[in-house]
């Protein structure tokens, strides 16, 4: 007797949990039903964060602009162009530019690189160490004909007598004197064009009216030396 009333209790207790245990399934499920597209909702939010960290911010000074894009100058990368017209895959947000995209003056850029270019997204105005946006054109204008490798262009920017520093000092009297004795390649080497076109714009600062436009201060370099016309391009340091 006491053997069956044993055993009815247990079987009591064991249908009693599989009830209990089933309620909780019915129940998660349930709540889960009750919650629609919760799934969804996490891994969208998971792909906005993710896009939203693939975006980066690029600082400069604009070197030249057009309707269709403008020229940055940038430590890290050099001169590097940025599509805003036609060209761009999508129109960026301008609004936070107080004069639009200006030649000389500093600009902040949130975007991201694709395929070697960068896709602008938004733009705002970067304050210059130097606040001058002439002198910031003017040293601009060299660098884009160091770019270009063009010493007609830069023999236009200078003063002369114009110091030239190749394994020996040398003076320039005049353009005509620099464009017939001396070649683009020998201005133009590799040491010579990645310092200067790394430079940072952004933080450059006059020195006894001289601005020293390098990567890193030092040399290879060119030296502007301000004048009652402007900076004008005095020095072309080719060489350590």
């Amino acid at each position: 007797m006491r053997r069956e009333k044993r055993t009815a209790l247990l079987l009591l207790s064991v249908s009693l949990l599989l009830f209990a245990g089933c309620g909780q399934k019915k129940s998660k499920e349930a709540t889960n039903s009750a919650v629609p597209g919760t799934a969804s909702v996490s891994e969208e939010s998971a792909a906005t964060g993710t896009a939203a960290e693939a975006e980066e911010t690029l600082s400069g000074v604009v070197l030249e602009a057009s309707m269709n894009g403008f020229t940055l100058q940038n430590k890290d990368r050099g001169l590097i162009y940025i599509a805003t017209g036609e060209d761009a895959a999508e129109k960026p947000d301008l609004t936070r530019l107080a004069n639009g995209i200006v030649p000389g003056e500093g600009v902040r850029l949130l975007g991201k690189t694709e395929d070697g270019s960068f896709r602008l997204s938004a733009a705002a105005d970067e304050a210059t160490a130097l606040g001058d946006k002439d002198a910031l054109y003017t040293v601009g204008q060299a660098l884009l004909a160091v770019r270009d490798k063009n010493p007609d262009a830069l023999a236009v920017m200078a003063t002369y007598p114009l110091y030239l520093g190749l394994a020996s000092g040398n003076e320039v009297d005049n353009k005509d004197e620099l464009l017939q004795k001396y070649t683009a390649e020998q201005i133009f080497t590799d040491a010579f064009c990645e310092s200067v076109l790394h430079a940072d714009l952004l933080t450059l600062t006059a020195a006894d009216g001289n601005l020293v436009v390098s990567a890193d201060g030092g040399r290879p370099n060119m030296i502007f030396t301000k004048t009652d016309a402007g900076y004008k391009l005095s020095a072309v340091n080719v060489t350590k």
